[in-house]
Parts: structure tokens; sequence; C-alpha cells
């Protein structure tokens, strides 16, 4: 009998945002915030859900110069649909759209999935200098505020991971992985190239698109374009909820470096991204715990409808893509 693993791991992690969920619903006060929910603002909710939905689609079109250079260029309404699956199978598997994401792109555009596999790899690296790049605003526009938030979850848990023996630890892996790489690259073999060889070369080829870019100033425009629009969308969502309305531009910037570390948690349906909010929130801006549980849950049951939504209204029109493709 064959144990599988990642089956076991998927479990889990549904297991564990099952309890976290429950927690939640044990924790809050369901009828301030059903109260707070039903006088919540559609209008700014509107300008929230079409903000989000150009970032998207930004994200769609910044994929395509990254596969462009390697000869696979995307189709930009197909891309978007890819992208927006992805968030569709996020909502249940945390990282698992990634790799959907890229697959369902295989189909239409015929290009090789390691290579894009290698390109969103890229993307998240390009994602996480905009992300410092927020945190640094941040720090300038919210410091009084926002540095206790980044005491709490980034500067302690950083101090205590670089003790001494965990960099020597992390200095003999690098090492031993380079000396490594250098005796298999001396090793002479006649072999063909094997399964894992060729798609490791693919996930290399797409990790370096980025160095082979038609205009790089343009590829960083559109990245700071999504995280400013996800910064708008945020805004637009305290503006939606009388116990938030009150919160400005600049809380909007730490609010989207709050939702940016519960998403980092890997926990299917966003589950982080309630306890980051709330905690943020409270901590650093005072709120009371009841109204930052009842934004933390508006804001949750907002992404995952959101990814349902219009994740599964992209996923049909891909699926039709295809049929099409198919029968030309």
């Amino acid at each position: 009998m064959t144990i599988n693993k990642k089956a076991i791991t998927n479990a889990l992690l549904l297991v564990l945002t099952a309890l976290i969920f429950i927690w939640i619903g044990l924790k809050t006060d369901w009828t301030a915030t059903l109260k707070a929910l039903v006088s919540a603002d559609l209008k700014w909710m509107g300008a929230s859900v079409f903000i989000m939905i150009f970032a998207h689609w930004l994200r769609g079109y910044r994929w395509n110069m990254l596969t462009a250079p390697a000869g696979y260029p995307l189709n930009a309404k197909r891309s978007f649909y890819a992208v927006m699956s992805g968030y569709l199978i996020n909502v249940a598997t945390s990282r698992g759209g990634e790799v959907v994401r890229c697959a369902v792109a295989a189909k239409t555009e015929k290009a090789p999935t390691d290579l894009l596999i290698g390109t969103v790899v890229t993307e998240r690296l390009v994602d996480m200098l905009m992300l410092l790049l927020v945190c640094f605003t941040g720090l300038l526009v919210e410091f009084q505020h926002i540095y206790v938030f980044f005491d709490s979850f980034i500067l302690t848990p950083l101090s205590k991971l670089a003790t001494l023996p965990n960099v020597i630890m992390i200095m003999a892996l690098l090492t031993v992985g380079v000396l490594f790489v250098r005796f298999r690259k001396n090793k002479k073999s006649d072999k063909a190239p094997g399964k894992l060889a060729t798609l490791l070369s693919g996930f290399s080829k797409g990790l370096k698109t980025i160095f082979a870019l038609e205009n790089p100033a343009l590829f960083f425009l559109y990245s700071a374009g999504i995280w400013f629009c996800y910064m708008l969308s945020g805004y637009c969502l305290l503006q939606s909820l009388p116990v938030t309305n009150h919160m400005g531009i600049g809380s909007a910037i730490s609010l989207l470096i709050f939702s940016a570390v519960g998403i980092a948690i890997p926990l299917p349906a966003g589950a982080g991204l309630w306890g980051a909010i709330s905690f943020g929130l409270q901590a650093v801006y005072a709120l009371s715990a009841k109204d930052a549980e009842t934004f933390g849950i508006f804001n949750l049951a907002y992404q995952n409808l959101f990814s349902i939504i219009v994740g599964g209204i992209c996923y049909m029109l891909m699926m039709m893509e295809m049929r099409k493709i198919k029968t030309a």
C-alpha cells in the first residue's frame, strides 16, 4: 500500500483550516459582525471589485512579458483567465493555484509547463521586491503606527532566527549545495539528460526570462501598478464599513502589509488573512477587538467570494477557449 504524502499534507491543511475557522466562529461576535456587513457601502465594494479585476488583468499581461522572450507569448485574455483560475484553486489548496494556472495556460498556449512555472516563480520574486518597497513606504508614511506590527511579525522572528548556530547551519548547507553542483557538473557522462534534468532546464529557462525582457521599465511599471491597485482596493474596503471608514490612505498601505503577511501563511481559503489583519488593526490602529474582527472577517469573506465568483467565471470561459482551440 503506497502512501500519498501530498494527499495527507493537503488533508492536514484542510483539517487545520477547519479548526481555525471553528475557533474564529466561536470567538466572533456575529451579531455585531452581521450588523456591520448589512450596513456595508455597496458603491465602495463595487469599486474595490473593479480595481481588483484590473490588477489581475495587469498580472496576466505582465506574465506575457516574461513568457514572450522564451518564444511563448500568451494571449492576453486567456492569461487573465488562467490567473483567475489559479486564485479559484487557491481557495481550497493554498498554493496549488500557481501550478494549475501554469497547467491551464500550457494547454491553450502550447507552452512547456516547467517553463511557465519558472516564470511564475520569477513573478513571485518580483512581488517580494514590491512588497519590500510597500513596507518601506508604510514605514515612512505610518511609522508611528506600523512599527509595532513590524516588531511583532518581522523583526522579532528574524532576530530569533539570526542566531550563530542557525547562520552556521545555513552557510554549511549552502557550501554543501555548491560543492554538490560543481561535482555533478565536473562528472563526465555520456548519458542523455533525464526527465528531471529536462524539467530543471525548462524551469531555469523560465527563471532567466526576466533578463531578456524587451522593456524592463514597463515590466516594473506594471508590477508597481498591480500593487498600487491592491492598495486602492483595500482602501475601498476600509471605506465600505462604518467601523473602518475613518481610516485614510496610509491605513490602506498598512492593510496591504497585513494582508501580505496573512497570505504568506500557507493555509487554504486565506485563513491566515483574518488573524494578521485583525491583529494588525488592533495593535497598530488601536481598533477594538470587535471592530478589528468584524473587518477581518469581512475582508476574508470578500477575498474568498471574489476568487470563487470571478475565478469560477474565468475558469468556465477558459474551458470554452480550450474547446474552441481543440475544434479548430
